[in-house]
């Protein structure tokens, strides 16, 4: 299947989402169940538990397309909620007990409880890793222009006892090593571009793949690399 690869400003989306999507889903999730347990005796913790469990695996499955949809990767998502699934009258042909002996006997349940949890520290460690690239990158190649600014408005030389200026011949100005730092951010741009859309693959495979663990498809089709 002929596919296109991620672009870097979807991918650079996907890893920014994750974290303000991990602290969602980590939410709703341990504060569901949390709930679910401590109100069983009041017997509204079941039904608590059966919203709690459908709703984990819905947004596994909603995390799985979106990651399929930025990152452009072939369809491997098998969705394991149907919307039938949300139906109230097709629940309401069935006893509560019974929808829920469903939902804990199934796997995917337990695999998107999971999920939402480990997606929390996945979110952070994905958006770390895009604001620290980026910004190293954005910040040498705006290097003169901080530089100017800096000396203009409060008379400081931010390269003045610079390191990697000692390492230069003495002759060289401030303006200059900024300059240099400008061509190293040049230098270092397809490099950002890179280890962005590698990093989202990365973490896009990891929402595809346990999306869908029982047949494991999302292995058969790996997504395409940047």
């Amino acid at each position: 299947m002929n596919t296109q690869k991620p672009g870097f400003i979807g991918a650079f989306y996907y890893l920014l989402y994750l974290l303000p999507a991990g602290i969602i889903g980590f939410t709703l999730t341990i504060v569901g169940v949390v709930l679910c347990i401590g109100l069983m005796p009041l017997f509204v913790g079941f039904p608590l538990m059966l919203v709690t469990t459908r709703l984990a695996k819905h947004m596994t499955v909603l995390d799985a397309r979106l990651a399929e949809r930025l990152l452009q990767s072939p369809s491997t998502v098998e969705a394991s909620v149907r919307s039938d699934d949300f139906d109230p009258g097709r629940h309401g042909r069935r006893g509560l007990f019974a929808q829920l002996a469903t939902e804990l006997s199934d796997p995917a349940t337990y695999v998107g409880l999971l999920f939402q949890i480990v997606k929390f520290p996945l979110g952070i460690i994905s958006f770390t890793l895009a604001v620290t690239i980026v910004a190293v990158n954005l910040g040498l190649l705006v290097s003169p222009l901080v530089y100017t600014v800096l000396l203009q408005s409060i008379g400081i030389d931010i390269f003045e006892n610079e390191l990697f200026a000692r390492l230069l011949p003495s002759d060289f100005s401030s303006f200059q090593i900024s300059l240099i730092y400008t061509g190293i951010g040049l230098l270092l741009l397809p490099v950002t571009n890179k280890l962005i859309r590698l990093s989202a693959l990365f973490f896009g495979r990891i929402a595809v793949e346990i999306s869908n663990p029982a047949d494991g498809r999302a292995a058969e089709v790996p997504l395409q690399r940047a």
